[in-house]
């Protein structure tokens, strides 16, 4: 019959995991000194430290899988924090703006509508579109969001024109050269949207809304 780890070791099974271990190391001193003895006293106090052993562990893992392991309580984002990220965004710190937003673990509409802010700020106008369509899809009766994903989608679905390109004439090596005009728009997708586009269909529903009595962007 196997015995009881926890009274092998001197204690009973309301032990904490502390004291269950300071009673293991009380425990091996009373043998250890003597493992070393000759003939069958030193063989007694090995096979003693042996079980020893043994106890603790088996007593550990009973109380190892007593234990209640409490899910962490992810908390959403305070209306500070996505003040701060808003602040960094009209600054066009979009780095520290990602560094905010990443921190978030709670991740709705409001944050993919941040997140394609950045993304259109740092030139992934596609990845912004899949953040806006979340937004789009989370808060379906919001207009901020449903005007900015078709805005988005217009401007990145558009082919290149000449508005997209100006031309250098007569450049220092006497040739034609074709050169990117800043004209807003992203340079590494064709039709890209800024974000202040964004900006701009925000702040435009947001007083459509203040004159029909309502109030989409409480800050403004």
């Amino acid at each position: 019959m196997q015995k009881d780890p926890f009274m092998i070791l001197g204690v009973t099974d309301s032990v904490s995991r502390n004291e269950l271990y300071d009673a293991y190391k009380t425990a091996r001193r009373e043998w250890e000194g003597k493992r070393f003895a000759p003939g069958e006293e030193g063989a007694y106090a090995c096979e003693r430290l042996d079980e020893i052993e043994q106890a603790y562990r088996d007593a550990e893992e009973i109380l190892r899988s007593r234990e209640v392991i409490i899910p962490e309580v992810v908390q959403p984002a305070t209306e500070d924090e996505y003040m701060e990220i808003d602040r960094l965004v009209k600054a066009k710190e979009y780095d520290s703006a990602q560094q905010k937003l990443e921190e978030i673990k709670v991740r709705g509409a409001r944050w993919h509508f941040l997140q394609s802010i950045v993304c259109v700020g740092t030139g992934k106008n596609y990845e912004a579109i899949e953040h806006l369509k979340i937004a789009t899809e989370s808060e379906p009766d919001n207009a901020v969001y449903a005007e900015a994903y078709q805005r988005m989608q217009e401007r990145v679905g558009k082919p290149q024109t000449e508005g997209f390109y100006a031309y250098r004439e007569n450049g220092d090596n006497g040739e034609n050269r074709r050169s990117y005009r800043d004209d807003g728009y992203d340079n590494h997708h064709r039709g890209g949207m800024t974000p202040c586009d964004c900006c701009q269909g925000l702040i435009c529903a947001d007083c459509c809304c203040e004159c029909m009595g309502g109030d989409l962007i409480s800050c403004c």
